[in-house]
């Protein structure tokens, strides 16, 4: 993926994991930080906290994300 395929990709997955479980969380935060580093430890921390979450909030936070991205005009 390109460099800015992936830092929209992230900045999806940021914002339904805020609308879904709160932009305080910290998920949200981990996120965030990524997205606006880029930094591979970032990035494994943000997976780590993402991984952490209850399966029924992950595949809420996945399917908020895809309708987002239906939404979205990606150029």
């Amino acid at each position: 993926m390109t460099r800015m395929v992936t830092d929209r990709a992230y900045a999806l997955l940021k914002q339904s994991v805020s609308d879904i479980v709160g932009d305080e969380t910290k998920i949200a935060t981990a996120l965030s930080r990524a997205v606006i580093s880029g930094s591979p430890l970032d990035l494994m921390m943000a997976q780590a906290s993402f991984d952490d979450l209850d399966g029924q909030v992950r595949r809420k936070v996945l399917g908020h994300a895809v309708n987002l991205a239906q939404g979205a005009t990606l150029h």
